[in-house]
């Protein structure tokens, strides 16, 4: 368990933002802590309760894998998107 530093952004929002993550986050749990800082402030929020899929480089991230999980760098670029 150990804090890690991502670039985080949500698509439709123009800002990326700098997010503390934990290894043993899942990857639901960080799109959580990415869109936190975009939805409902510069991204409208959908109606009920969003769900997110992460994308690395173009390629969706199963939602259940965690951090640890994935060879990242520190300050590796991930998208957050809405779930369909």
């Amino acid at each position: 368990m150990a804090l890690f530093p991502i670039v985080g952004r949500l698509v439709g929002d123009f800002i990326p933002h700098l997010v503390a993550v934990d290894t043993v986050d899942t990857m639901d749990t960080v799109a959580e802590k990415v869109a936190v800082h975009s939805v409902g402030r510069r991204v409208a929020a959908p109606p009920g309760v969003p769900s997110y899929d992460v994308y690395l480089d173009d390629r969706k991230i199963d939602p259940t894998v965690t951090l640890g999980e994935l060879s990242l760098l520190p300050l590796q670029w991930l998208d957050v998107r809405f779930r369909d």
